[in-house]
């Protein structure tokens, strides 16, 4: 008796410490949709608003001569990575980061760092992303994505980082489903 009573306590005390209007934010951009298809096996997992992050330059081919585009950009932000002018226009974002507790980050690694395109978002909103609990889930073909972290660091300095950062490559895109599965447990 006295352990059932003490159990009954302990799970009350637990629901108190949670915070279940905590609400989750899924940020992502998707040039290939290999993120976007993560987003989609990510939400089929939680409950969470969705906004995708889109370049205001439309048809853009980041990938065209060897990446010379998409290369380009990075090597601005690189350059001059505290100018606003180094980070390529975005469409506008109409979501109030203050209505949300958690946010997840997919984004795809562009040789290396974090896609100019996602940048460009945190780098103009990082600031109210501030003592936020932040996820990130990057998409690659194959490379590491340890640069792509520290973009987000740099970018988002002051978050409180949910873990470690998954990564889901072309090799197990597959199996992103149990990936994101295990991560958020």
């Amino acid at each position: 008796m006295i352990k059932k009573i003490f159990t009954l306590i302990c799970l009350m005390l637990t629901m108190l410490s949670m915070d279940v209007t905590a609400k989750t934010l899924v940020l992502y951009y998707s040039y290939t949709n290999h993120c976007h298809e993560i987003v989609t096996s990510l939400t089929s997992q939680i409950t969470a608003d969705v906004v995708r992050i889109e370049p205001a330059v439309k048809d853009q081919k980041y990938e065209a001569d060897n990446y010379a585009l998409g290369t380009q950009l990075l090597n601005a932000i690189k350059a001059a990575p505290e100018s606003a002018d180094s980070y390529p226009a975005i469409d506008p974002v109409n979501v109030n980061l203050s209505d949300y507790d958690n946010i997840i980050i997919v984004t795809p690694l562009w040789w290396s760092q974090m896609a100019a395109i996602m940048q460009t978002y945190l780098f103009n909103n990082g600031s109210q992303l501030a003592g936020k609990h932040v996820g990130l889930i990057v998409s690659s073909h194959s490379s590491g994505i340890s640069q792509v972290v520290s973009d987000a660091q740099r970018l988002i300095p002051n978050a409180i980082w949910m873990g470690d950062a998954l990564w889901i490559n072309n090799s197990n895109h597959s199996n992103r489903g149990s990936l994101i599965e295990n991560w958020l447990s």
